[in-house]
């Protein structure tokens, strides 16, 4: 165990506290805004329906979900240099927390370049901007296995790798799932998967303040 996890909560400034909020509320954000933005779309379907598609000129509030995305990168960036920071003094890890940190960079810079890059412009995929998201729920798992203490965090975790990994089997054909039917829902599936990890570790850490590690579980 890190002999400066019983005190970490307590030496952590505001500052570094703003930023694990930035972290956690990047999934809440970016459902929301697909929650707020979804009323405006026409025959909205949550299973049909892509996050992508709501910010789209078919949508006649398309401003809603941009902004939202546009949000969600500038919070991830925030996020990214909480966790990077703070994470090593619970115990996970100097490049576990790093490699955290920039997969949650990474879906924060293509939440930015799909939001200024609205569909239908042709340069709304952000390509190799956005790899961090699918390594995001296995860094995750990484982070969890190294911080002190973790409990069953390592377990829901691990599992929530092995649900991103069907569901990303699912979206490249595994099953012969007729996407055309499920495309949104699964979109967002993979979603909740990748991004909602980085905020509940993030939570946790927070959550630990002013507590010894030991009485957390």
């Amino acid at each position: 165990m890190n002999p400066n996890t019983e005190a970490f909560m307590d030496a952590l400034s505001p500052g570094w506290k703003f930023l694990l909020v930035a972290a956690v509320l990047v999934p809440v954000v970016y459902f929301g805004a697909q929650v707020l933005a979804a009323p405006y779309f026409p025959d909205y379907s949550i299973l049909t329906t892509s996050a992508s598609d709501l910010g789209s000129d078919l949508s006649s509030r398309p401003g809603i979900l941009n902004t939202g995305a546009l949000l969600t990168g500038v919070l991830a960036l925030l996020g990214s240099v909480g966790l990077a920071g703070s994470l090593p003094r619970v115990g996970a890890g100097k490049l576990a927390a790093c490699a955290l940190a920039l997969c949650v960079a990474s879906a924060g810079l293509a939440s930015l370049w799909a939001g200024w890059h609205p569909l239908p412009s042709p340069r709304h995929d952000p390509g190799a901007l956005g790899t961090g998201m699918f390594v995001a729920p296995f860094a995750a798992v990484w982070v969890a296995w190294r911080m002190s203490p973790a409990g069953r965090l390592r377990w829901v975790l691990s599992l929530n790798a092995v649900a991103f990994i069907a569901l990303a089997a699912i979206m490249f054909g595994v099953g012969r799932i007729d996407l055309s039917a499920c495309g949104g829902l699964m979109q967002k599936l993979i979603a909740v998967t990748s991004f909602s990890p980085s905020a509940v570790i993030a939570a946790i850490a927070i959550r630990r303040s002013g507590r010894p590690a030991d009485a957390i579980r």
